[in-house]
């Protein structure tokens, strides 16, 4: 009971709300008869820890899930062990007495691995869990998203001879001269400018197609909120910095700078602009590769670089960091165990994806994994805060000697075969596979940038909801989505902000900004 990898005595069996996993990808396999209390996860925690599942209740992932827990905690009567799917129903368990008392599982049971992992986020994960000084559950953890990273067509900059972009001032230039030179063969001025979400303009922390590095440029943090400097926690998108920054990117607009046609894309017109040659720039995240990795098999020439652009004056990029947890798992109160869902995650995400040598052991997940199959009881996940870039030059070392020794996971021997295979189809001069190419470019060239980058953050102070926003934020969401495209697209002139910002707050935003500044209290 309080080691982390200690297999019990007599099996213990407990009840359990899991996501539904469609088994029906394992037909014509060796796992086809699996199911959710018989398959390679199960069998696992059976084996390591003799424990067993039964199935309180089961549901897909989202809404479905979210109201068969909500059924549970009407009806008091909770299965053993859950994922509650965000703070406002971790609370519900909390003030109705359902949940056990966490705090001693945790200190005694967890590996230290997961211990290190958690204070990985400078307290901010566990804090979040934690009711009068106790953990009520074990946090999932969402990985830093890092900054937004600028993607560029080096083969089209390397014809017209540009430079590496650091300034605003840069990247206009870049997109300039892609448009109105045609390094594409688009034809004059049919080039497409940045391509953004319409929907998504701004404030979605590792947001697609997203403008957040132009708003933070000018201290503004959209949808965010954020600490005013005297305690107080105030909504970013009514900041007097937006104005500054919306009346910037109305003007790229204009130029032609920002795509034109952006207010009527679909999220495939968007991917096609750049994977058909007909914009060079976006702004997405690390993984942003993924997005255009289809390029190399419709132009096997193209060449899609990342940057950390644009910078401010002294080369830094300011980030807002994402709601570092935005589920939970929790056990009943009452439970005999309320160790084994510690023991559980230090098995999943610390023994199984670190220690874990059984061969057989690692092909049967690998399996699961490459037929999109879960399993697990508990589909969380537990992850250090830096993971995108906290192991890119042991890496890059691997690499570069072919000494995979010091390499630190599971995961990271599958990642370093398909780095590889990327490095010598460039070594040969073969064609690139697009996963492999893809999958390089975000995790070794791009972390490693971000990792040596001057990046700051900035660190929203509350994720949760409140009792109005229910009721108003629909209402609100939409007028501030309607003010970003009419002020852009030139619609609206840059001082309508000044009569959004009153209607915000008239129409709740006051109310609500209250209610946020009390719930950060009473925590």
């Amino acid at each position: 009971m309080t080691t982390p990898f200690g297999k019990y005595p007599e099996t213990v069996t407990y009840t359990v709300g899991q996501m539904a996993t469609n088994y029906s990808s394992l037909n014509g396999t060796a796992y086809e008869k699996d199911n959710a209390t018989d398959n390679v996860w199960t069998r696992y925690f059976k084996d390591k820890l003799n424990v067993q599942n039964t199935t309180k209740f089961e549901a897909n992932d989202g809404t479905d899930y979210s109201q068969k827990v909500s059924m549970a905690i009407v009806s008091g009567d909770i299965p053993d062990i859950m994922v509650v799917p965000d703070y406002s129903t971790l609370q519900q368990l909390h003030d109705n007495d359902l949940i056990a008392d966490l705090t001693d599982a945790y200190n005694n049971t967890a590996s230290d691995r997961i211990k290190e992992i958690y204070d990985s986020y400078g307290g901010r994960v566990l804090d979040n869990a934690k009711f009068d000084g106790k953990l009520m559950a074990i946090p999932t953890t969402e990985i830093s998203h890092g900054p937004g990273i600028l993607w560029l067509r080096k083969d089209w900059m390397d014809k017209l001879g540009l430079q590496e972009p650091k300034t605003l001032e840069d990247v206009e230039n870049i997109i300039t001269q892609f448009i109105e030179k045609d390094p594409g063969g688009n034809g004059a001025g049919k080039t497409v400018g940045l391509v953004v979400d319409n929907e998504n303009v701004a404030g979605v922390s590792g947001g697609q197609y997203s403008l957040n590095n132009i708003f933070s440029l000018y201290g503004a943090y959209p949808k965010q909120w954020i600490d005013d400097g005297n305690g107080n926690a105030v909504y970013g998108s009514i900041q007097p910095e937006m104005k500054t920054a919306l009346t910037k990117i109305s003007e790229m607009y204009k130029k032609g700078l920002v795509d034109r046609q952006f207010a009527v894309r679909t999220g495939d017109d968007r991917k096609a602009l750049l994977t058909g040659g007909k914009s060079g720039s976006f702004l997405d995240n690390w993984w942003g590769s993924w997005t255009v990795a289809d390029t190399l098999k419709l132009n096997p020439d193209a060449e899609w670089v990342s940057y950390i652009a644009p910078q401010a004056e002294d080369g830094s990029l300011t980030m807002f960091t994402g709601n570092p947890s935005s589920s939970y798992l929790v056990v009943r109160k009452g439970f005999e165990h309320p160790e084994l869902a510690v023991k559980m995650v230090s098995l999943q995400y610390d023994y199984q994806r670190y220690q874990e040598k059984d061969e057989e052991v690692l092909k049967q997940f690998a399996d699961y994994s490459q037929l999109n199959v879960s399993g697990s009881p508990i589909i969380v996940n537990i992850d250090y805060y830096d993971a995108f870039y906290r192991n890119v030059d042991i890496m890059k070392e691997a690499l570069e000697t072919g000494d995979t020794s010091k390499l630190v996971s599971n995961m990271d021997i599958s990642n370093y075969n398909s780095y590889k295979k990327y490095l010598d189809s460039e070594k040969n001069g073969d064609k690139p596979d697009s996963v492999s190419w893809a999958g390089y470019a975000s995790s070794i060239t791009t972390a490693s940038m971000v990792k040596n980058a001057n990046i700051k953050e900035v660190n929203p102070v509350f994720f949760g909801t409140t009792s109005s926003m229910s009721l108003k934020w629909p209402t609100l969401s939409k007028m501030e989505l309607e003010m970003y495209l009419k002020i852009i697209t030139g619609d609206q002139s840059p001082d309508s902000f000044d009569k959004f910002v009153d209607s915000w707050k008239k129409t709740g935003g006051d109310i609500i900004t209250k209610e946020v500044n009390e719930a950060i209290a009473s925590n």
